[in-house]
């Protein structure tokens, strides 16, 4: 896709109808959710016509869901494969409602082709074309309460997606981007940044940045902070943490935080 172009990237290049994703259930165990109150609610794998790529994928559903009849915010966590179970014992810990849905990496170390640019723009549309449709499927979610939390590469990809996501009906309303590796392709982010500013100065979302002290992305995540500030989005909301604390160790501290600030907890 032309960079310059102002097309939504949730409606570009629309799949064939001949592409089809393939889902296969598989049983993870639960040895490592004895401690959840909550429910594991499906564990597949998702192979992704668009990327052309396997992920394995969990869907986690709250306490009380099944005798409840209002709908949950769902939250999309990239690197599944190391955050999960761990977001909803986090979840459970707060005291805070979700549904979760984790997608681990492919193989091969992918994350570096899939959170990153240009591969990003084909994981988005993976993401919203082919994984959102299915993984919501008969729950009961809440569209406009659609998170995606990231770290490290995953909170570029975090990033991004704000800047890739449609302008008139955005997939992601959060974007939680954890000590994100904004010192990888600066250019490429900027000038992301000004095709989605150029095509709507309105940004409905809200973005939580946290950075690691002293050894972390503290510098990039300013500077990735600093490039929205100077476009001044109408309607967005933009929450900075520091924390004195690891790269590896970031996603806990930011999480409790941004919950608070999302759900008022």
């Amino acid at each position: 896709m032309d960079e310059s172009s102002s097309s939504s990237m949730a409606s570009a290049s629309p799949l064939d109808p001949q592409d089809e994703s393939t889902v296969q259930d598989f049983d993870g165990g639960d040895e490592n959710y004895s401690l959840l109150r909550g429910n594991v609610h499906r564990e597949a794998l998702f192979t992704s016509a668009i990327t052309g790529i396997e992920y394995p994928i969990h869907i986690y559903l709250p306490p009380g869901y099944e005798g409840a009849e209002h709908t949950y915010p769902v939250i999309y966590v990239l690197d599944g494969q190391v955050l999960f179970p761990g977001i909803p014992y986090l979840l459970e810990d707060e005291g805070v409602e979700a549904i979760v849905v984790a997608i681990a990496e492919g193989p091969e170390d992918r994350r570096r082709i899939d959170y990153l640019l240009p591969g990003a723009r084909d994981y988005f549309r993976f993401l919203v074309h082919e994984l959102i449709p299915f993984a919501e499927s008969g729950l009961r979610v809440e569209p406009g309460q659609r998170t995606l939390l990231g770290t490290s590469f995953g909170g570029v990809f975090s990033g991004l997606a704000m800047l890739m996501d449609d302008v008139v009906d955005p997939a992601f309303y959060n974007l939680l981007a954890f000590d994100a590796s904004f010192y990888q392709h600066p250019h490429e982010t900027q000038q992301l940044l000004d095709n989605r500013y150029l095509a709507s100065d309105e940004l409905d979302a809200k973005l939580f940045l946290s950075s690691a002290l002293p050894e972390g992305n503290d510098e990039f995540v300013s500077q990735f902070a600093a490039l929205l500030a100077e476009r001044d989005f109408s309607g967005l909301s933009v929450e900075r943490e520091r924390y004195q604390t690891t790269h590896g160790k970031i996603t806990e501290p930011s999480f409790r935080t941004a919950i608070r600030h999302l759900w008022g907890q």
